[in-house]
């Protein structure tokens, strides 16, 4: 039952007088959002969050697509890593919790903006694998602006029957489902069984294990997945969807790949689809091995543009690389779908490899659009073609605010810096260092001995001293936590070239190279005027396609 709000002193001790109590957007562009009361409750993992390990969810929800309602339960199993006789579980507040179950035995709970603080009758003692289930039901909030502003997306196909999916990277599970609604929390493990009409099918994560026909002609859709996921990749799309069957062959093992599209578009995703092979080959080059084959591998056509679900990434871009939704903004040279490896990398980039704290969130968006610019350097063979890329998308880097924001506020930092400034980034890293097979392997490292876990802007720099032998912290702090574009203000007279560094923290010592009559020579700026000597009339050009790094001819 539902207790009274006095109960909440229980968790007076993380309480901020400074918080707010208006709603806050995700990856505001111009500006880092202020703090709010919801934000502070998602983001902190306070003590009755730490307490305990999700090891698996049951999920079980019955659609009710007419009233765009859900009704169902999540069985939540954890093991407490502490004695416990509180926790906190978070729902989103406009969903009613019916009752919360543990040990057979109805339990009290109270309600704080989306957390939900359960109270046991008997304390869990350390070190014991225990089991509570939450029974709810509502109208779970609806997608503006999907997959940016998230939600359900209750909408038509073209022959006018229902087609639903959901996205909610940065509203967070928790607008569908309970959860502990943290980045860092991960089950290792997964069932859902989404309850649909029998003449729709629901496709969701990992494998299918079973369909049940129930009463009311309605049928049950059983999926499970067999390995650790995020929260918010955890999805169902509803629709007249038919199978598309495909192989992966690695080293003599067959892996099967069943993508899922409406009945009308069979055959162009038979034709269109198998180009996410080649995507994934690459991927596995540079980065490791795909994590997810026992869950399979599948594109599900989506009523919105798409989303990077793991094991069931969700196209919407119209089976076109020329003409689709994003084609046109996405320099692809006719030879990929920019939906298809953007989400697909996503299964190492975000997936696999997974920020600690959302504010980390370039490691799954910055590394990306990042590694699309390798994918172009590797299938052209040329290093001007990724170059081409990167200087297609510099121009919406706006430099507003730090790439890396405020840790354990729920702050998704999903701005187009994180992505496009993200990628310039890395791009310039690699120039810093200038070894490609010391760079090549510190990313490929860095996601191998990652995989399946957690990590921040911290842990991939450590990579980075341990394979160059040099502290590169004033390049992180210069190009993530401030949003600073350093400035190389030069000039030359007829016998010597002038340049120092502006618009850059005191401690920044990132070389940089100038083609001195057609020439590389690299130097290493300072904030102080340095010099040397040149020919008179030498034309000298700052290599400004190697570095994020803005010109400036005084």
């Amino acid at each position: 039952m539902v207790i009274g709000y006095a109960v909440i002193a229980l968790v007076a001790n993380y309480q901020l007088n400074s918080i707010t109590n208006e709603s806050r957007p995700h990856g505001s562009q111009t500006d880092t959002p202020e703090l709010t009361r919801n934000n502070y409750l998602m983001g902190f993992l306070n003590e009755y969050r730490s307490s305990y390990d999700v090891t698996y969810y049951d999920i079980n929800i019955d659609f009710n697509i007419e009233q765009k309602s859900i009704d169902g339960f999540v069985t939540i199993k954890a093991k407490s890593l502490d004695d416990i006789d509180t926790l906190q579980v978070d729902l989103a507040k406009n969903l009613n919790i019916k009752k919360i179950t543990h040990q057979n035995s109805s339990v009290e709970y109270s309600r704080e903006e989306d957390a939900v603080m359960i109270f046991f009758n008997n304390t869990i003692d350390k070190d014991t694998l225990f089991d509570f289930t939450v029974h709810y039901n509502g109208i779970p909030q609806s997608a503006d602006n999907p997959p940016w502003s998230g939600g359900f997306t209750w909408s038509k196909d073209k022959n006018d029957r229902d087609w639903v999916a959901v996205s909610c990277e940065g509203e967070g599970a928790r607008i569908w489902w309970p959860n502990k609604d943290h980045i860092s929390e991960e089950p290792d493990s997964v069932r859902m069984a989404f309850t649909v009409p029998s003449d729709l099918m629901s496709i969701a994560n990992g494998q299918l294990r079973s369909v049940v026909e129930k009463e009311d002609d309605k049928t049950t859709y059983e999926w499970f997945v067999n390995n650790p996921i995020n929260n918010y990749n955890i999805s169902v799309q509803i629709g007249n969807y038919v199978a598309v069957q495909d192989t992966f062959i690695k080293e003599n093992t067959i892996h099967y790949m069943n993508h899922y599209v409406l009945d009308y578009n069979k055959e162009v995703a038979q034709n269109y689809f198998p180009q996410s092979k080649e995507v994934i080959r690459f991927y596995e080059k540079y980065f490791g091995d795909y994590q997810w084959w026992d869950d399979g591998y599948k594109l599900i056509e989506a009523p919105y543009l798409g989303m990077e679900h793991q094991s069931a990434v969700t196209y919407g871009n119209g089976f076109s690389i020329y003409n689709g939704v994003r084609s046109d903004s996405w320099a692809m040279y006719g030879v990929i779908d920019p939906l298809i490896i953007h989400e697909s990398g996503h299964e190492w980039f975000g997936n696999s490899v997974t920020a600690i704290d959302p504010t980390h969130i370039w490691i799954h968006e910055g590394l990306q659009v990042y590694s699309e610019a390798l994918y172009f350097e590797d299938k052209f063979n040329s290093y001007p073609v990724g170059v081409d890329y990167l200087k297609s998308i510099k121009s919406r880097i706006q430099n507003k605010i730090p790439i890396v924001g405020p840790e354990d506020e729920n702050y998704w930092a999903l701005n187009g810096d994180t992505y496009m400034k993200g990628a310039w980034v890395m791009h310039t890293l690699r120039s810093a260092i200038n070894d490609d097979s010391v760079w090549f392997a510190i990313l490929k490292e860095f996601m191998v001995e990652n995989a399946k876990g957690h990590v921040s802007t911290e842990d991939f720099f450590s990579k980075v001293r341990e394979k160059t032998g040099i502290d590169y912290t004033y390049f992180s702090e210069q190009y993530f936590y401030t949003p600073n574009q350093p400035e190389l203000e030069y000039y030359q007279t007829d016998s010597n070239f002038y340049y120092k560094w502006n618009n850059a923290n005191d401690n920044f010592v990132m070389p940089m190279d100038l083609l001195v009559n057609g020439i590389e020579q690299r130097v290493l700026p300072k904030k102080e005027f340095q010099s040397f000597d040149i020919k008179k009339h030498s034309t000298i050009e700052v290599m400004d396609w190697k570095f994020y790094i803005k010109p400036i001819q005084k």
